[in-house]
């Protein structure tokens, strides 16, 4: 009897563990004060331990409207979730032509850190007529995705990142969507302020002057990819040190640069 006892008190402690680490944060952008109604912001910016980032067109000019909230009702979602206002995207996260399935965002996009595997639950509707989709990625990978055609629909979409390592998560969309809620279950680290034309911070660094491009600060062995606006790859190399190169094309163009500390995107304009 005793026995039993003990082991039933053991698996009592053991689910009161569980729960107690099981840890959830929530961004209530359609009621809670901790978000008030903003036309958006121009620079990167962590609130909340929320990451959001702009970017910049090709002239330098912030996308200042991103992040914006304002007043909206969002009606009924089907577990009854109902919302005030909205938090905006205003425009894709990549550039024309451009897929999230080849390439990682360059402006409008949030992010946070989470130290762990994580469970995301967004509540959101699309913006407009057509196809738009939300997506969750691990810089790398698409971790989750949905979308709809219909403004109308109420989505919740609700995905996990097993990944075992820290590591930032990244909210995007191809389009404009209107966010209600963020809910993440699971251990979230400290989220820092990236750079601009930042994906992930790391040391490598891209330029380019006419057709040239520029790949410096080269620390250790980096992966490099140039992407056109029709997403396709044009060029691909690795190299451990500082060196540049030259495309016979001109307009805009995705470098893509990759090493153990990171991953991060440039937009370049040649000509």
């Amino acid at each position: 009897m005793k026995k039993k006892l003990l082991f039933m008190v053991f698996a009592a402690l053991a689910i009161t563990t569980t729960a107690t680490n099981a840890q959830t944060t929530v961004w209530d952008f359609g009621n809670s004060t901790d978000w008030p109604v903003i036309s958006g912001y121009s620079t990167n910016t962590v609130v909340q331990n929320f990451g959001i980032f702009p970017g910049e067109n090709t002239d330098g000019v912030p996308f200042s409207t991103t992040g914006q909230v304002e007043l909206s009702s969002s009606g009924a979602y089907a577990d009854g979730y109902t919302a005030a206002k909205r938090f905006k995207f205003n425009g894709s996260s990549y550039e024309t032509g451009f897929s999230p399935l080849s390439t990682p965002p360059t402006k409008r996009y949030f992010y946070f850190a989470a130290a762990g595997p994580v469970t995301v639950k967004v509540w959101f509707r699309t913006g407009g007529s057509g196809l738009r989709t939300l997506y969750v990625t691990d810089g790398t990978n698409i971790v989750g995705s949905l979308g709809s055609e219909s403004s109308n629909d109420r989505l919740i979409l609700t995905t996990n990142y097993t990944g075992t390592t820290a590591t930032n998560l990244y909210i995007t969309s191809d389009n404009g969507i209107n966010i209600n809620k963020i809910e993440v279950t699971g251990a979230l680290g400290t989220t820092q302020t990236l750079g601009v034309n930042d994906f992930d911070q790391i040391a490598t660094k891209v330029h380019s002057f006419k057709n040239q491009v520029f790949v410096s600060n080269v620390l250790t062995a980096t992966e490099v990819k140039v992407y056109n606006v029709l997403g396709a790859l044009v060029k691909s190399f690795t190299t451990s040190s500082d060196t540049d190169f030259q495309l016979n094309q001109t307009g805009l163009f995705i470098v893509n640069v990759k090493t153990d500390e990171g991953e991060k995107s440039v937009k370049v304009l040649l000509n």
